[in-house]
């Protein structure tokens, strides 16, 4: 008994400790029926601070509009469905503070979108007359406020952005790059579409990983071959299917100008398995290479291609910068392990999806190396199309678009890879000592610590506002939605 009561009080003390930054919550006021929430969505007004947290079930969407003080200040719900539309892509906010959810079918072939006008007090849903002949659809992105829906002309080197007014009218520009080299897999020139294919022959189509730097990503997340960064106004797309260079197109959203690079990667001898990969994260182009028997690692400057450091290790060393054992988490009959051998280290990241993730934390970076396992899903988990979706019930999923830093935080605290940590200083010189805790590592902390309170952390997501991280949840019992403010240095 006394055991017992000690490990409550050091429950008490720990969720009392990270409960220190509580900086709003609000009741979930107007949901009546007994049916179960599904999921929630954060929109960040980023003119005003405003935040609409919509929170969903089988039949209704709630919207609760939050001033910058995270106090309630309308309420609005919509009993609007259309079941054909199954993902929410992404959002806007108008200059009239309407708040509004786009959406579109399975297929991303037709598209919709529900406004919420807090002032009206409305809801509407509409369609929208959006016809992608012969596009494919690639990703949307946010940026001040306003919605952006990317497309692919099918077996061309032309990109297509459209972009929404208030009135939901939109404007479609067409960038091509028909003059531009890409190099595919074969190393033999291609078109930009066949870039987001996994070959050329047979091929699946892969839409980009989205991808926020700021945030502690993990290896599910960084090992995808193309990927797509949103880095002020400008959109980056880096392809990583040759294993000979990088790939990277920056385009400016405002002026639709756009520069096409390759940076050179590793040179490994020729080996009948090889991979390869890149991340951008700050000032610096992470690449690295890997065979069964060697891999590199090297730091660019990002802007230049510069090379700025270079570690490798063979088949036979110890690897002596890392800082951790050879960690795979999320094996099938064994959740976490630790290798002893370099040989284990490189034959299991050499089979699978070659990642870097880099996060600066203090002045010093701290990356992890490493390759995605592929295991079978655990169905209990509420996870789609590697980390690409989660099934809510109105709508039907959330697409990653409308709210990486939540994806990518399931991803990281879910993890299925082999790995090792790495640290080092501003000039990326090794350091010994272990990884300090970030900012996922500390609310997986305090969601694990008020699962096991009184508190029940359902209907959860995570967000960037500002300059730090919001963990919101729902209590059930008190029929509350709640947030709690993170950062690294806390």
């Amino acid at each position: 008994m006394i055991q017992k009561l000690f490990i409550l009080v050091v429950l008490f003390s720990s969720i009392v400790t990270y409960s220190q930054d509580r900086i709003g919550s609000f009741e979930n006021s107007l949901k009546t029926s007994q049916t179960f929430l599904r999921g929630s969505v954060p929109i960040v007004n980023n003119q005003n601070g405003d935040i609409s947290m919509f929170l969903f079930d089988s039949q209704k969407v709630y919207g609760y509009l939050l001033n910058n003080k995270f106090e309630k200040i309308a309420e609005l719900n919509s009993d609007n469905r259309r079941r054909k539309y199954k993902a929410l892509i992404g959002s806007s906010v108008s200059k009239d503070n309407t708040y509004r959810l786009f959406m579109s079918n399975e297929k991303y072939t037709k598209f919709g979108y529900v406004d919420f006008s807090y002032d009206k007090k409305e809801s509407v849903f509409k369609e929208l007359d959006l016809k992608l002949e012969d596009e494919k659809y690639l990703e949307t992105i946010t940026l001040d406020n306003k919605f952006y829906l990317m497309t692919i002309t099918k077996n061309t080197s032309k990109l297509n952005i459209y972009s929404f007014n208030d009135d939901a009218s939109c404007k479609k520009d067409v960038v091509d790059f028909s003059n531009e080299m890409f190099i595919n897999k074969e190393r033999k020139k291609t078109v930009l579409y066949k870039m987001f294919l996994d070959s050329d022959v047979m091929a699946t189509f892969m839409s980009p990983k989205k991808i926020e730097e700021t945030n502690p990503n993990s290896i599910e997340v960084t090992s995808e071959k193309s990927k797509l960064y949103l880095r002020g106004n400008q959109l980056v797309f880096t392809f990583d299917n040759n294993k000979e260079y990088t790939q990277i197109i920056s385009l400016d959203l405002v002026t639709l100008n756009f520069k096409l690079r390759q940076i050179e990667k590793p040179f490994v001898p020729k080996s009948t398995k090889k991979q390869a990969n890149s991340y951008i994260s700050g000032d610096n182009l992470y690449t690295m290479v890997s065979t069964s028997e060697k891999f590199i690692f090297r730091v660019h400057e990002y802007m230049s291609g510069e090379l700025k450091k270079e570690y490798s290790t063979t088949v036979n060393d110890t690897i002596s910068f890392k800082n951790s054992p050879i960690i795979q988490e999320g094996g099938m009959y064994d959740s976490y392990r630790e290798m002893e051998k370099t040989r284990k280290y490189l034959r299991k990241i050499t089979s699978g999806d070659l990642g870097i993730a880099a996060y600066k934390i203090n002045g010093n970076h701290q990356i992890i190396l490493g390759g995605k396992k592929e295991v079978k899903s655990n169905p209990g988990m509420m996870m789609m199309g590697g980390f690409g979706m989660i099934p809510i019930g109105t709508i039907g999923a959330i697409s990653v678009s409308i709210n990486p830093t939540f994806f990518a935080f399931n991803s990281y605290v879910n993890t299925k890879s082999t790995y090792i940590e790495c640290l080092f200083d501003e000039d990326f010189n090794h350091l010994e000592g272990e990884f300090e805790n970030n900012v996922f590592d500390k609310i997986k902390i305090y969601k694990d610590l008020i699962n096991k309170s009184t508190e029940v952390s359902k209907i959860d997501t995570v967000f960037k506002y500002d300059d730090y991280f919001v963990f919101g949840f729902y209590n059930s019992r008190s029929k509350t939605y709640n947030f709690r403010k993170f950062t690294d240095q806390q």
